[in-house]
């Protein structure tokens, strides 16, 4: 892009203040919707007048000659910010849930709605041992923000009314956030320009965060906590400065209130501060003031991520790494080896690439292939709807091309991570992938269940995987063709956007058929 061309204001300060906009943004179709609307159609109606409005821009500064790589950008995450939008506003907060149940009045079922509504009425933590309260183990700093939110919400409504849809406005904020942060890292990461328009049309319309943001429950604060802490916490490796690593330990330490596993950051991160130390202590630069700011992290974030399992081990001995199992015989998929559930291929994915959740007769087991199919529809199937499996089919088979191209970059990033001006960072991004990985293999054995398997529990990966994508997008060839692998890598990931985007705009079509329940066989 010529660097002689005018930047649009407009697209100029959305790119600088994102965040604010953002919330700005959010704030507008909260007071306008409540978050949701009549009817299903209104909603699509939004979208696809969103999609032409930003679309007809970027041509107008295009002939205007006034749109720059930052300004496509800022165009690809409006998109994206619309698709996630119109999901919430046509789904409902009883809709592609995990483990919500229903909003009651007086209700505090042992779900995340009954939670939310407890410390609403109490603001009181549970009374009890956690083990006997299904969800109510989890650490309780999302249950606080949605009740205070909603507690706040409620006084502009008339006495005794409720509107409990207004939790995805939070959902909805922390998934843009989340897009954004992990943007901001790899631009930390020193991305080329000619990668940008790659990685924006990727994650912006990432069905893992559409799906999130428009669940209330406690993943996409806890994620969005986690790319934060990893961000500040690199920036204090490049940087230094106390305010980085004080961000970079709240962050750690709310993410771990939020959800224990956002403890997994210690270790890429722990690999960044021991690398800064030793350079210290050898350089003989300020060994002393990097030990004070990795004992101020510890002492920041230890207590803020760990008092309520402690607390709940001094008072009813709950293990410290507690984690509530599935009692749903039909999720059950302990019969199935290691092996099988590392490398038992069956039918995928041109026969089923949809999640078997038990209740048919079939059963999803491995893995890998389940995670796949969780990163792009959650927990849900829609195969008897025409329409939805082809859309579904195109997605499917270009994300399985991208990630192939992301295992081709992993490659090249071990094999020159030597001569990386970005050595230290990208082989912290690699210990962050193996040890995702590893924990989803850990986890989904210990508790051999088919919602173990849920990507939502492995989506640092995102970050891993767009990073090693843009190393093969980089790659430059001799000759006139120079730019072939770029050109065809973004063709790659502008198809993706614009599958996701068909996908999640006409799910609202979708009408669930009858399902015929099996019983249990195994």
């Amino acid at each position: 892009m010529p660097t002689s061309l005018k930047q649009d204001r407009i697209t100029e300060t959305v790119y600088k203040h994102p965040f604010a906009i953002t919330a700005l943004l959010v704030l507008v179709v909260l007071i306008a919707t409540g978050m949701q609307l009549g009817s299903k159609p209104a909603a699509c109606t939004v979208m696809v007048l969103g999609y032409v409005l930003i679309a007809g821009y970027g041509i107008f500064l295009k002939k205007k000659k006034q749109l720059t790589s930052e300004g496509l950008v800022v165009l690809i995450f409006a998109a994206g910010f619309i698709l996630k939008t119109g999901y919430v506003l046509y789904s409902d907060i009883f809709t592609r849930q995990n483990d919500v149940a229903i909003f009651e009045e007086g209700n505090y079922n042992f779900f995340h709605s009954g939670y939310i509504l407890y410390v609403r009425d109490r603001f009181a933590l549970p009374e009890g041992d956690v083990r006997q309260m299904g969800q109510f183990y989890h650490p309780p700093f999302h249950y606080f923000v949605s009740a205070v939110f909603l507690k706040a919400y409620e006084l502009f409504l008339p006495k005794g009314t409720h509107n409990y849809e207004v939790l995805q406005a939070l959902s909805l904020l922390w998934s843009q956030f989340t897009v954004i942060m992990i943007y901001k890292i790899l631009e930390l990461l020193g991305i080329s320009k000619e990668s940008r328009t790659s990685v924006a049309a990727v994650i912006s319309v990432f069905p893992t965060f559409t799906i999130l943001a428009g669940s209330v429950n406690n993943d996409i604060l806890s994620i969005l906590l986690f790319f934060t802490a990893f961000y500040f916490g690199l920036k204090w490796f490049k940087e230094g400065k106390w305010r980085n690593i004080i961000l970079s330990a709240l962050a750690t330490g709310f993410g771990m209130m939020t959800k224990l596993s956002v403890g997994l950051i210690a270790f890429p991160l722990g690999f960044l501060f021991i690398v800064k130390l030793i350079k210290d202590i050898k350089g003989k630069k300020e060994g002393g003031r990097t030990f004070a700011n990795l004992a101020v992290f510890g002492l920041i974030s230890a207590p803020l991520g760990l008092w309520f399992q402690i607390r709940n081990y001094l008072m009813f001995k709950v293990p410290l790494s507690y984690v509530l199992r599935s009692d749903n015989p039909y999720q059950d998929v302990s019969r199935y080896s290691p092996v099988q559930r590392l490398f038992g291929f069956y039918g995928f994915p041109i026969e089923d690439y949809y999640i078997n959740l038990g209740s048919d007769g079939e059963q999803d087991y491995n893995i890998f292939i389940t995670e796949v199919k969780t990163l792009l529809f959650g927990e849900e199937n829609y195969r008897d709807d025409f329409t939805m499996s082809m859309a579904g089919y195109a997605l499917l088979i270009t994300l399985l091309i991208m990630i192939i191209i992301a295992a081709a970059g992993f490659a090249v990033t071990l094999i020159k991570a030597k001569n990386s001006k970005e050595l230290w960072p990208e082989l912290s991004m690699i210990l962050l992938a193996l040890t995702q990985i590893g924990s989803i293999i850990s986890f989904s054995l210990k508790y051999p269940h088919i919602c173990s398997m849920n990507f939502r529990y492995s989506t640092p990966l995102i970050l891993c995987g767009v990073l090693f994508y843009t190393k093969i997008s980089d790659i430059k060839l001799k000759g006139s063709n120079k730019d072939l692998v770029t050109k065809i890598t973004r063709a790659v990931s502008v198809a993706f956007m614009i599958f996701a985007i068909v996908f999640y705009t006409i799910l609202w079509t979708y009408v669930k058929g009858e399902v015929a329940v099996v019983d249990v066989t195994w």
